[in-house]
């Protein structure tokens, strides 16, 4: 496997391209998104966790997950963060 390399010659993660700040969806089966209350609008590759907690997210198989003590980075494709989840600044990985 061929390593990528941007511009200034820096190896990238292909894993992902970017994040957005995760805004969490209020309600326990996550239908309540709104404009004002957003799921995430994408399927993110993972989650990046600040701040540790509970959190409590969609997948995109529907499945609801909920993870004890969660920080640094959370595998999986994730669909909305719940507002339930304590864990604080939480990135969306595209």
């Amino acid at each position: 496997m061929s390593k990528i390399l941007n511009q200034q010659s820096y190896v990238e993660n292909g894993q992902f391209s970017g994040g957005v700040a995760v805004t969490p969806v209020s309600g326990s089966t996550f239908n309540n998104s709104t404009a004002g209350n957003p799921a995430l609008g994408f399927v993110a590759g993972g989650l990046y966790v600040g701040g540790i907690g509970t959190l409590v997210f969609k997948t995109a198989d529907d499945s609801v997950l909920t993870f004890n003590n969660a920080f640094g980075y959370v595998p999986g494709l994730v669909t909305a963060v719940s507002s339930s989840s304590t864990a604080t600044n939480i990135t969306a990985l595209k």
